[in-house]
């Protein structure tokens, strides 16, 4: 018996030695390392998360896996989100179910539209949350949600302004629309 137990104490941390590394994994909301991708990065991105937000309306497995692959691009991934705010497609299912980091409990969001979607998206994404994620907002309610994002997005990504701004596009609310709440997302 006392045999094995030697060979043991000397295997083990052999073995702990020759496996590899744990992988680090990088909390959503953390910067990315890069401050402006390439140009043809951007491009790449803005082609995949136009396919991404166009697989949300599929069905439900295409837009669970949607959801959890617009939340894993990251900060960089913001403005193109927020390109496609005011989407008023219909979801296949009204339930996202966004997977806990360490130290933070599985959060579920019930969205009924593209856009309500895409609002839990960014709130994942930066960690501010500009409306109320459900189907129950009125028109008016999304479109100003849409001019907050767009405003916020580019005071934060300056060199992505125009991305931005195409989610105007998607609303009946025009940027020259005056609401003193909201600041001039020109």
């Amino acid at each position: 018996m006392k045999q094995l137990g030697w060979f043991l104490a000397l295997v083990v941390p052999t073995i702990a030695a020759a496996a590899p590394p744990p992988a680090h994994v990088i909390p959503p909301g953390t910067p990315p390392l890069a401050a402006v991708p390439a140009a043809g990065v951007q491009r790449d991105l803005g082609l995949l998360v136009d396919g991404l937000v166009a697989d949300l309306t599929k069905d439900s497995t295409s837009q669970a896996r949607a959801f959890k692959t617009l939340i894993g691009l990251g900060r960089p991934a913001v403005p193109y989100v927020v390109a496609h705010l005011g989407d008023s497609r219909p979801l296949p299912e009204q339930s996202i179910w966004v997977q806990a980091v360490t130290g933070r409990s599985d959060t579920q969001y019930h969205p009924w539209y593209v856009h309500d979607g895409l609002l839990a998206v960014l709130k994942e994404l930066t960690g501010y949350a500009r409306a109320p994620m459900t189907g129950h907002l009125l028109p008016s309610q999304r479109a100003k949600s849409v001019r907050k994002w767009v405003a916020y997005c580019v005071d934060r990504y300056p060199a992505q302004a125009a991305v931005c701004q195409r989610a105007l596009e998607n609303t009946s609310i025009t940027a020259d629309s005056r609401d003193p709440q909201v600041a001039d997302a020109k």
